[in-house]
């Protein structure tokens, strides 16, 4: 009984720190150093002007007054499209989900970073400003 017991958490400590290394490795291959930072599809008031054309305040949340601004992450792919969108600072579920939903509809490929003359994937930070329409 007690070698299933141990074994069972062998193995559970085994899964864990493989699921640690994974992370690891998909954080790795992102590169922080870099020569030139990723560059938008097209100008930034080309891009505000997108973002708040598309942006719809969620109408569960309207008159709760919640306004500020949801800070998002997401990586640019060597390819140039976005990819995993989070929120890093955010206001509401749902607000947050519509930064997520906005940024996600961004037209047109990006310009990749590069390092060493070489594109990689890059982070990169955008934050979208919410005013509550009922208040």
């Amino acid at each position: 009984m007690k070698i299933k017991s141990f074994s069972s958490t062998i193995i559970l400590l085994v899964a864990v720190f493989c699921g640690f290394v994974s992370f690891a490795q998909e954080k790795a291959d992102i590169s922080y150093n870099v020569d030139t930072h990723a560059q938008m599809p097209s100008d930034k008031q080309a891009i505000s002007d997108f973002i708040y054309a598309n942006l719809v305040y969620p109408s569960d949340a309207v008159g709760s007054g919640i306004s500020g601004m949801v800070t998002t992450e997401f990586i640019i792919e060597i390819d140039g499209t976005i990819s995993n969108i989070k929120v890093t600072r955010g206001l509401s579920p749902l607000i947050d989900a519509e930064a997520v939903r906005v940024i996600g509809l961004i037209p047109g490929k990006w310009t990749p970073a590069k390092a060493e003359g070489v594109s990689v994937r890059s982070y990169y930070y955008m934050p979208v400003l919410f005013s509550d329409p009922g208040k």
